[in-house]
């Protein structure tokens, strides 16, 4: 008997229903259900001609060719992608980023196909090779809309900027208003005082930025540089 135990490519695959895969981000404190698409090759070798030998083609008459395992191994591969990818979703990784993460995948794949292929006929994932992962549009801007808030919250300057932002184009829209501007800020709510407390919120939002940017840098968390007498 004679066993290829070269690496055998071009075997494609590619998922008929939607997978679904969690976004998480444990620094925002972010986690986010979405499905997902995707598709490419993949190649396998055999690392135990004997247990192959053993459980797959042993005592055949005629040669034992590789489409007679293909379609069953294709099934096997796409249903191992799930938990695959819930191993990388621990990684805290994109969608975007997983083809770029082959490595990470092989691992994942042949630690969920170890049953199936490993122990049961000797094959094991040599190299996978994905095409860019299709996600929803919907759940796309959904994963957007998250980071940024979460970004945005976490930055007092950048919440500042915005609250500043806001209120200045709120303004102008008021002024603008064809009833008159004093229509417009009633409508708004912006009488009185009430008028600059948008910009008396960004100023806070500031000074909130300012005294946080100085425990860092007391804490050692930010960098800091002395400088001597130069003269």
């Amino acid at each position: 008997y004679y066993i290829n135990t070269k690496e055998i490519m071009g075997n494609r695959f590619g998922t008929p229903s939607p997978i679904i895969f969690e976004v998480i981000n444990k620094r925002l404190g972010m986690s986010r259900t979405v499905n997902l698409r995707c598709n490419g090759v993949y190649s396998y070798v055999i690392t135990d001609p004997l247990v192959f030998y053993t459980r797959v083609c042993g005592n055949v008459e005629y040669a034992f060719t590789r489409d007679q395992i293909d379609e069953q191994m294709r099934a096997e591969f796409i249903s191992a992608l799930q938990p695959a990818f819930g191993a990388l979703a621990e990684l805290e990784l994109r969608p975007a980023q997983i083809p770029s993460k082959a490595n990470d995948l092989k691992k994942a794949m042949n630690e969920a196909l170890k049953a199936e292929w490993g122990e049961s006929r000797g094959i094991s994932v040599e190299k996978i090779a994905l095409n860019p992962i299709t996600l929803n549009p919907e759940d796309m801007q959904k994963i957007q809309q998250m980071e940024d808030a979460a970004t945005l919250g976490a930055n007092p300057f950048m919440m500042a900027g915005r609250m500043t932002d806001s209120t200045a184009t709120a303004m102008e829209t008021a002024a603008g208003n064809s009833a008159g501007a004093m229509n417009g800020f009633v409508g708004m709510g912006m009488v009185g005082g009430a008028m600059g407390s948008g910009f008396g919120a960004a100023q806070s939002l500031y000074g909130a930025g300012v005294e946080q940017a100085k425990e860092k840098a007391g804490s050692g968390d930010g960098w800091r540089c002395s400088c001597g007498n130069l003269s």
